[in-house]
């Protein structure tokens, strides 16, 4: 899958996050028929690592690596070039286990070296921690901070328009402080965000691609509430504002403000059906005089279908204000529509497919680009500390305009997981 920085992201969420009061009513006294429970989050006490538990804390951990084959590393049409490539993984995660508070630190990292190709090979790390303190049950505030190194993949479009063929590597730091509180039925939450974007020059045939022009700072606050009609039941309404600001002096006309109101509702029906969906308006203007300014629709969609215990369907909707690398053109509308089914097969094989519809608008130049993304994914769990993971991913760029090609694309890996 294509992956992207999004500066609106951090709170892509936040609505889910407004307080739900008591705890939902259940079905039963098994954890296997409580509301909520899918084949993702369900506990199977035979398969879980159990951790490592060091007085009043709790230790995760695991490690993956394995292989896997690129058919089209560059994402073209013409003089396609595949590649087989290694894959390393590493998760670790320390958190407290009080009944009130909270602590924890946590890294992550994944990486990949291409055996022919070596320009594509990446190194993705993030590392950061967060604290809670708790006021009351009801009420709390969180302070966390994480810093990410990632990057903008060859064949996102926003890369190839760039004229960029190798991975775009940038680092960010992020700083959020939330708060939340609930009054009977009323549930009230805040959040600002701080983050930063540096983007790594490129040297691309012996010449330099200055593309930490595209370097910048957000600064983002938000403020909701939901009102609590049963439990589990809740209608909610989100206010956000963004404030970016880019780093060097000759990109300041791409400094922006934006501003958008949401209001839905998250909504379990029969325990079968679950629904979060926020609608309202964004609107986004710019510092420079010549660059129009971009509002429409802004969308937040999560319905989840569990037919049976052993099947799950997930479908999402967003559709977001992003910033673009591109010299001739600043931001984009994006629009995401997916859908996921998860199916236990077996209590320790569990299958997975995901479809995914990505498509970006830009105003100028007046250019769209559509992807199209299928993946398949089957866990074998060995045991509590091993399983193997095999996946195959098909990309299709279903749409582009302005010069730029469409292209197929797929990729199998297989890889090993040990936890503990």
């Amino acid at each position: 899958m294509v992956k992207s920085f999004r500066s609106w992201g951090v709170l892509g969420l936040i609505v889910a996050a407004l307080p739900l009061g008591k705890a939902q009513a259940q079905l039963g006294d098994s954890p296997e028929v409580q509301r909520g429970i899918t084949v993702v989050n369900r506990q199977r006490p035979d398969y879980d690592p159990l951790g490592v538990r060091l007085g009043g804390f709790r230790l995760n951990g695991a490690v993956e690596a394995g292989l896997g084959w690129d058919s089209n590393i560059f994402g073209r049409r013409r003089n396609v070039v595949s590649d087989g490539f290694a894959e390393e993984r590493g998760s670790l995660n320390l958190r407290s286990d009080w009944t009130t508070h909270a602590v924890g630190v946590s890294a992550n990292s994944v990486n990949r070296q291409y055996f022919s190709e070596s320009r594509q090979d990446w190194n993705d790390w993030d590392v950061g921690g967060f604290g809670r303190y708790d006021f009351s049950a009801d009420t709390s505030l969180q302070g966390q901070y994480r810093h990410y190194r990632a990057h903008l993949n060859v064949y996102n479009f926003d890369v190839q328009a760039a004229g960029i063929v190798q991975p775009v590597a940038y680092e960010s730091d992020e700083f959020s402080v939330t708060g939340n509180t609930r009054l009977n039925r009323l549930g009230l939450i805040a959040q600002g965000v701080y983050r930063t974007f540096d983007f790594q020059d490129t040297i691309i045939r012996n010449t330099l691609t200055p593309v930490s022009q595209n370097s910048f700072n957000t600064a983002i606050g938000a403020v909701g509430g939901s009102y609590a009609l049963a439990p589990g039941r809740n209608i909610t309404t989100i206010v956000r504002v963004q404030d970016i600001k880019y780093t060097e002096a000759i990109a300041s006309r791409r400094d922006s403000f934006t501003w958008e109101v949401l209001s839905g509702f998250d909504y379990d029906f029969d325990g079968v059906w679950q629904a979060r969906i926020a609608l309202g308006w964004r609107q986004r203007e710019y510092n420079g005089p010549g660059i129009k300014t971009l509002q429409g629709p802004a969308v937040e969609a999560a319905v989840t279908y569990a037919p049976t215990q052993l099947t799950t369907a997930r479908f999402r909707l967003t559709r977001t204000i992003e910033e673009s690398i591109r010299q001739d053109s600043v931001s984009y509308q994006r629009t995401q529509v997916g859908l996921t089914v998860d199916h236990e097969y077996l209590r320790n094989v569990l299958l997975q497919g995901d479809l995914l519809y990505d498509r970006r608008e830009y105003e100028s130049p007046n250019q769209t680009a559509a992807d199209g993304v299928v993946t398949l994914t089957a866990r074998y769990l060995l045991n509590r500390n091993a399983s193997v993971i095999a996946s195959y991913a098909y990309r299709r760029r279903l749409e582009s305009t302005g010069g730029f090609q469409e292209f197929d694309r797929n990729l199998l890996q297989v890889r090993l997981r040990l936890g503990i």
